[in-house]
C-alpha cells in the first residue's frame, strides 16, 4: 500500500526506518511540501501467535511548514498483528498516539485505531495483494465520524517492481514501488499521486517514500 496500513508488520528481530515527503497547499508556514521521518521495532512472533510493531513518527521534516522545528513534534504508533493460513494476515493498530509538539499539530494529528487483513495472491510467476480495513478519524472524510473503510492492491511484475492502488478512506491514491538491489540492500522508494479525483476541492498532491528494513531473526 501506499498511505492504508496493512495486516502484515514486523515481528522479533525486524528493524526499519525511512523518510516520507509531500507536496500540501496552504501550509502556515508558506512552503509547499513537508514530510516526516520514522523508525519501527519488531517483538514477538506473527507466525506462532502474534507480533507487535512499534513506531515513532517525527514530523516536520523540513522544519519550514510548522511551529516545530524536526524532531520536535511527532506520535507513535502501535500494530498487533498475526500471520493466517494461505499467505495472509490480520491487525489491529493504533497511529498518531501520544502526540507531541505545538498545540497547532496535535489538533490537527487525531490519534486513530484502525484493523486490517491482507492476503497475497500468486498469479503465474507474479503475485497480486489485496487489502481491506476500517478505522476513524484520518481513515475517514473529515466532515463524517465514525468508521470508514480503506482498502488498497498491488501486483508485482517483479520482485523489484510492483503498482499500487488504494483508497485511504479520504483519497484515492495510485503508486509505483521499486526495491532496486533486492539481492544486497533492502531498500524500497516508493512514489505517488494523492486525491486522483480532486476531493473537498483540493489538487492532486505528491507523494514518496525511502524506507530501508532488516531481520536479524
Amino acid at each position: 500500500s501506499f498511505q492504508a496500513p496493512v495486516g502484515f508488520g514486523a515481528s522479533w528481530g525486524a528493524v526499519g526506518a525511512g523518510v516520507y515527503a509531500q507536496t500540501l497547499d496552504n501550509l502556515p508556514g508558506g512552503g509547499d511540501s513537508d514530510g516526516a521521518a520514522g523508525v519501527v521495532i519488531g517483538l514477538g512472533d506473527a507466525s506462532e501467535y502474534a507480533g507487535l510493531e512499534l513506531g515513532a513518527v517525527f514530523s516536520s521534516l523540513t522544519g519550514d511548514n510548522s511551529d516545530d522545528s524536526f524532531g520536535d513534534s511527532g506520535s507513535f504508533a502501535a500494530k498487533l498483528h498475526t500471520n493466517l493460513p494461505g499467505n495472509a494476515a490480520f491487525a489491529i493498530g493504533v497511529v498518531g498516539a501520544q502526540e507531541w509538539g505545538s498545540s497547532g499539530f496535535k489538533n490537527a494529528n487525531s490519534s486513530s485505531v484502525y484493523t486490517a487483513v491482507t492476503k497475497a495472491f500468486r498469479l503465474g510467476n507474479h503475485v497480486a495483494i489485496l487489502n481491506l480495513g476500517a478505522g476513524d478519524n484520518v481513515f475517514n472524510s473529515p466532515d463524517k465520524n465514525g468508521i470508514g473503510v480503506f482498502g488498497s492492491g498491488s501486483f508485482y511484475f517483479t520482485q523489484w517492481l510492483s503498482v499500487i492502488g488504494e483508497y485511504s478512506g479520504r483519497f484515492a491514491n495510485a503508486a509505483v514501488s521499486i526495491a532496486p538491489l533486492p539481492k544486497y540492500l533492502p531498500l524500497t522508494i516508493t512514489l505517488g499521486a494523492i486525491n486522483l479525483t480532486e476531493k473537498y476541492g483540493q489538487d492532486v498532491e505528491f507523494g514518496g517514500s525511502v524506507g530501508i528494513g532488516y531481520s536479524f531473526k
